[in-house]
């Protein structure tokens, strides 16, 4: 039987599949543009759109806001059969994880965070919020709370080449016992998008964790939002 006519915008999403598979379009290197396309494959700019669209729910390539299409790098991936840093997990995969603080100071706890830190409502808690790089690509939004006493023994801290659970064991003086974790799928909001190099409203995976001291209550809570292109979680079950 004769083989079925393709779409236009699957014939145009095959071509570059093929291009980024075969190594031709590297990890890294940008598309061509919508009307590069356009002009180069006979298409309208509907068609490039779909199939650009097409590739990026492949995890193929990324579209970063006001920069064009670009082919994605592999993914890293965390393991979760232990408790341990992104630093410490990645330390053995050659990636460079790096932050850079956009804010770290005393704020009255949030009814939320009250609640899961089990502090009494208004009390003062430290924010600090950063943005995490992995081999110099935006990573992750983070945005942690501290109860005062450990903000207060980590103030001139730096936090920027080091995971938090390091810090806290080190300088904190802390023994992290375990950690609660709540992982979703979500859209970047506006400034989230902003910061991951993101369209407004792309996938996102959104992170929150709860540690707890060793034995002890909980001392840290976490929020992550991370380019869902560039990160996952990995874990081994057994029965």
């Amino acid at each position: 039987m004769p083989e079925l006519p393709q779409s236009l915008h699957a014939q145009l999403r095959d071509a570059l599949r093929a291009r980024i598979l075969d190594g031709e379009l590297a990890p890294g290197a940008k598309l061509p543009s919508e009307a590069e396309l356009t002009v180069a494959h006979g298409v309208s700019r509907i068609t490039v759109r779909q199939a650009l669209g097409a590739l990026q729910a492949e995890g193929l390539i990324v579209k970063l806001h006001g920069k064009g299409a670009f082919v994605s790098h592999s993914k890293a991936a965390q393991s979760l059969n232990r408790l341990q840093g992104l630093n410490e997990a990645l330390s053995l995969e050659q990636h460079a994880v790096s932050s850079k603080r956009l804010a770290w100071r005393e704020v009255k706890a949030p009814a939320a965070v009250a609640q899961q830190l089990q502090l009494p409502a208004g009390e003062t808690v430290y924010h600090l919020q950063t943005l995490r790089y992995l081999d110099r690509e935006p990573l992750s939004v983070n945005s942690s709370y501290l109860p005062r006493f450990l903000g207060e023994r980590l103030a001139r801290v730096d936090f920027s080449q080091r995971d938090l659970i390091e810090v806290f064991e080190h300088e904190g003086g802390l023994e992290i016992g375990e950690a609660q974790l709540e992982i979703g799928a979500g859209l970047a909001k506006p400034q989230e998008a902003k910061l991951l190099q993101l369209e407004p409203g792309a996938p996102v995976l959104q992170v929150e964790r709860l540690l707890h001291l060793a034995g002890g209550g909980p001392v840290h809570l976490e929020t992550a939002v991370y380019r869902a292109d560039t990160f996952r979680y990995k874990l081994s079950l057994r029965r």
